[in-house]
């Protein structure tokens, strides 16, 4: 009985291993031969990818006094010749003090000015509202961007209209106790810490950073026509001075250095000289550039690309070498897979004077689509291309297809098979 089972188990076991097999040959036979993939919309940016030497005009600040600095302006202001740019203080202490007691003017100062702006009703509810809501999302972009110190100014406005709102609304009536235990912070404070000693001040104008990397006077701002890509691989970083009090940087105008493959200068050499910067470790966003010099000596595998921008930040001031990419167009069309890729007929119909019809036929480049049970061959017009797929234009200009014919979006294109030809049924 036992042996009788198990051969009735056996037997059952095989039959079912043989139907899922020949289930499996009809399935790959009808299907796997001729896998598909929907054309789908996409958005690719043609770039090249490489490490960035950032060149400004940089003009280092010496402290010759000696003492602890408290900064009068803040990181990324713009200063002016001669301008302030820190007090001297005789001990740490006393330039906390002072730089508390600055913080705390500046917020009685807010206070009233808020309590004259709601006297007057110049600002409407909506207004304000609609200002919060701004205010936050910006708030938002700076700590998504670890941006701290404009995280903290953004956070300053922000809460400075939450209180012009409860003005507005009647829910407070005025700050005048607050600006009253204010005052009297400040008044201590500053009766009890010492005066400053000195100033430091700038001889020149321009974009003013306490933080100096030692590349300050690696290379000449004034020379950078003259860079080729032995001077970009000579780049020294130099020790920072104990006495340096920070930079200032002169000219809005600064330059990016890359060295790139020969392929790829001589793509951005026949592009338009406008293209798109992303600096990914010192902003989120991309920025405008102008290809300002591509020099490629004969005896180099590679090339230099000297990048000109006038966009400036606290983040750019700071960056020095960076992972860039360099975009020279983006491109909205059908994804389409590379292996889809074939050249085969396409036929039109004109007619002549006489209405008669003539037909005409070229070879063209094109996919093969699945509708229904039939195959048809479809002519592309490719808009950008990679190693493993291609961007198709949804809608080419005229003249550009020969039969005016070509693949729509979500059509199932075939990706892979063999024997395909327009009107190729599959059973």
């Amino acid at each position: 009985m036992d042996k009788l089972l198990f051969k009735r188990i056996l037997v059952f076991a095989l039959t079912a291993l043989a139907v899922i097999y020949v289930a499996y040959l009809l399935i790959s036979a009808n299907f796997d031969m001729y896998p598909t993939e929907n054309a789908v919309l996409a958005t690719v940016t043609d770039k090249i990818v490489s490490n960035g030497f950032i060149i400004r005009d940089e003009n280092v600040i010496n402290n010759s006094s000696s003492g602890v600095l408290s900064y009068s302006c803040s990181e990324g202001e713009q200063v002016q010749s001669g301008g302030e740019i820190a007090k001297v203080y005789s001990s740490e202490s006393d330039a906390v003090s002072q730089t508390t007691a600055a913080q705390l003017q500046k917020k009685i100062e807010s206070l009233k000015e808020l309590q004259q702006t709601s006297l007057t009703g110049s600002v409407g509810i909506d207004v304000i509202n609609n200002m919060i809501e701004d205010k936050i999302i910006t708030y938002l972009d700076d700590i998504n961007d670890s941006d701290i110190n404009l995280a903290k100014s953004d956070n300053d406005n922000l809460l400075n209209s939450i209180n012009q709102r409860l003005l507005c609304t009647g829910k407070i009536s005025n700050f005048n106790s607050e600006i009253s235990q204010l005052q009297s912070q400040l008044d201590s404070l500053t009766s009890s810490s010492g005066k400053s000693t000195g100033t430091i001040t700038t001889d020149k104008a321009g974009y003013f950073t306490e933080f100096c990397d030692g590349y300050e006077n690696a290379f000449d701002y004034s020379k950078v026509s003259d860079m080729t890509l032995a001077d970009l691989k000579d780049i020294k970083k130099l020790s920072v001075s104990d006495n340096t009090a920070g930079k200032v940087v002169s000219d809005i105008v600064w330059y990016v250095a890359c060295e790139v493959t020969s392929d790829e200068a001589a793509s951005l050499s026949t592009w338009d000289s406008q293209v798109s910067l992303l600096l990914s470790e010192a902003s989120s966003e991309s920025m405008p550039a102008q290809i300002y010099k591509i020099h490629h000596n004969a005896d180099d595998e590679n090339a230099l690309v000297v990048l000109k921008c006038d966009y400036m930040n606290e983040s750019i001031l700071e960056a020095r070498q960076e992972p860039v990419e360099i975009g020279m167009g983006t491109y909205t069309g059908l994804r389409i897979s590379r292996k889809a890729i074939h050249d085969d007929y396409v036929t039109k119909v004109t007619y002549d004077d006489n209405d008669q019809p003539h037909k005409e036929e070229k070879k063209v480049q094109g996919v093969y689509v699945l509708y229904g049970s039939e195959v048809q061959f479809k002519q592309i017009s490719i808009l950008h291309s990679d190693k493993d797929y291609v961007i198709c234009d949804t809608s080419p200009a005229d003249g550009i297809l020969f039969n005016g014919e070509t693949v729509s979006l979500y059509d199932k294109v075939i990706v892979k098979g063999d024997d395909l030809y327009d009107g190729k049924v599959i059973k």
